[in-house]
């Protein structure tokens, strides 16, 4: 089965539902499956807008699968960080909006996804977002912390980060971090209603538009691309990184060494 599945609501919107598994975690092939997706639907121009959905019913997206980077080699865990980063930042230059619609719970990479769209829409009840990265001994990539500090603020970001808070839909709507909640009812619905709104632009209006609000990270995501990259498999690779895996992996709370 395939991790996502792709469904026109009109020849202008697309939505990428994910069904990776029962957390909607990613591994290296849904990395990979994620990247071909975007890179073969951003070359279409008939689409307006794209709606990033899940397919289960308690998570949006768990973030990366621990197995994925426990007990691996320095190479291996290198090819998994440099996939994540990559497809992440096709997604975020994705070149017309994007709407998360986070139904469930959205940690860490999962979190970073949903920040990365240009509109999230939350369901109000049974779901939590968070970048829970400090609380299994990782640390945070550069510019997706540039682009949360711009969007909550400087304060706000640095207290998500440090203390891995999992905000209620109605937290994250007061800090700015979401844009609407919704009861599950309704959430898709109203999602959808955003994305008809805005298939009504026109090519121009759409991709200009994204690339307006797009350029201003580009260089500088480019300059720190690689030691994001570094940074994240040295800590992955340290033994209070590989402790935050596997304690992921046996469900219990991490024990470091440091």
């Amino acid at each position: 089965m395939s991790p996502f599945l792709e469904i026109y609501h009109s020849d202008r919107i697309l939505e990428i539902k994910m069904q990776s598994n029962e957390k909607n975690t990613f591994d290296f092939a849904t990395f990979q499956a994620f990247e071909n997706l975007l890179i073969k639907h951003a070359s279409d121009e008939k689409i307006r807008v794209l709606l990033f959905t899940s397919a289960q019913t308690q998570f949006f997206s768990n973030g990366i699968e621990p197995t994925l980077m426990y007990n691996k080699s320095d190479a291996e865990v290198r090819d998994a960080v440099t996939l994540l980063i990559r497809c992440a930042t096709l997604y975020f230059n994705f070149p017309v909006p994007t709407i998360a619609v986070i139904n469930g719970h959205c940690m860490a990479a999962g979190a970073v996804f949903a920040l990365y769209s240009d509109y999230r829409y939350m369901v109000d009840k049974g779901g939590r977002i968070g970048f829970s990265e400090a609380l299994v001994g990782l640390n945070f990539p550069s510019a997706p912390t540039m682009v949360l500090r711009d969007l909550v603020g400087t304060a706000k970001s640095r207290d998500l980060l440090y203390n891995g808070k999992q905000l209620k839909g109605s937290e994250a709507k007061e800090i700015g971090l979401v844009d609407e909640i919704f009861p599950i009812e309704s959430l898709f619905l109203e999602s959808k209603k955003l994305a008809e709104s805005l298939a009504k632009l026109t090519y121009n209006s759409a991709r200009g538009m994204k690339t307006a609000q797009r350029s201003y990270y580009q260089p500088i995501i480019d300059s720190i691309t690689q030691r994001d990259i570094d940074t994240f498999v040295e800590t992955i690779q340290s033994n209070d990184g590989q402790e935050g895996f596997l304690s992921l992996i046996e469900k219990r709370r991490p024990k470091f060494s440091t």
